[in-house]
């Protein structure tokens, strides 16, 4: 399974100033629920800093991803940023070779929430979404949905590695207990998923070429346009990315994704038409679907 990247600072900085000098302005334009969520947003990730300034080397050791070494920032002290909406995050246009040992992912799962008991299926719904929850989230008060108007479930899955797990999803409420009854269904066929937990700031600003988190809320602009993504209004999600994937002409996300391509592949974790029915039935559009892009890991409640 891909782990999360580490924080960096000259990520988080940035990050900071965007929710503080971005978006403050009158009471009247974000509710009670709001304000107290951009507060804790602020305060969460200050702390943060705080914490890695006092110790973070001034340049920190490389860190490898895959085969590749990426070298860390070379200053705690990054240039102020003038602040704007959050956009899509930066991907590379060109598609990579997947690795042979990913050819068939079948990657076991890291438990960052206890597991089931057993093999029954389980599920908590919370909603409003806890204020710690929006906080580690990538919500800020410009996402085009209230902390109001967002539920939090954890819900029982089963992992490749032929065990069940807990993941948990940041969604619109209005979509809650279809989706939590989706997954009801998904974990009763052995639907295998990899990984199921909120994207972080930390996901949103290094993207990775062998991501594979299935995911509803977050808070960006769609891959191909400037528009709010669904999945800033909290409905739409995506299964499995790396087992499907988007591809539009030779651009392919994630990058080392390109064996998955093969949509006539019988290996598990694809999108099959199970699935799709399961989606069909509450409404939801599919995005591999689409005529000029196929994005075969997306459903949304409005097809987009």
């Amino acid at each position: 399974m891909t782990s999360p990247q580490p924080k960096r600072l000259i990520w988080v900085v940035p990050a900071v100033a965007f929710v503080i000098f971005g978006f403050a302005g009158p009471a009247t334009q974000v509710d009670g629920l709001a304000q107290e969520a951009t507060k804790i947003v602020v305060e969460a990730t200050a702390t943060s800093i705080l914490k890695e300034t006092a110790i973070a080397p001034a340049v920190p050791e490389p860190q490898v991803l895959g085969e590749a070494q990426i070298a860390g920032p070379t200053t705690t002290q990054p240039a102020p940023v003038t602040p704007t909406a959050p956009p899509a995050p930066t991907r590379p246009d060109r598609a990579e070779l997947t690795p042979a040992q990913l050819a068939d992912r079948r990657l076991d799962t890291f438990d960052a929430l206890d597991p089931p008991i057993d093999d029954v299926f389980v599920s908590t719904v919370e909603s409003p979404a806890p204020l710690d929850v929006i906080a580690r989230s990538t919500w800020n008060p410009e996402c085009p949905v209230s902390p109001a108007d967002l539920s939090y479930a954890q819900v029982s899955f089963y992992g490749f590695d032929g065990r069940f797990h807990t993941g948990e999803l940041l969604l619109h409420s209005e979509y809650a207990d279809d989706i939590v009854g989706i997954f009801a269904r998904l974990h009763e066929m052995r639907f295998p998923i990899e990984e199921m937990r909120v994207v972080s700031l930390d996901d949103f600003a290094n993207p990775i070429a062998t991501e594979n988190n299935t995911t509803v809320f977050t808070c960006r602009r769609s891959v191909s346009s400037s528009r709010w993504s669904r999945h800033a209004h909290g409905d739409a999600i995506d299964i499995n990315p790396f087992h499907n994937p988007y591809v539009s002409n030779s651009r392919v996300i994630p990058e080392l994704a390109t064996a998955y391509v093969d949509r006539d592949r019988e290996v598990p974790g694809l999108i099959n038409a199970e699935v799709r029915a399961m989606f069909s039935e509450i409404g939801w559009g599919w995005g591999g679907n689409w005529n000029s892009v196929k994005d075969w890991m997306h459903f949304s409640a409005t097809g987009r």
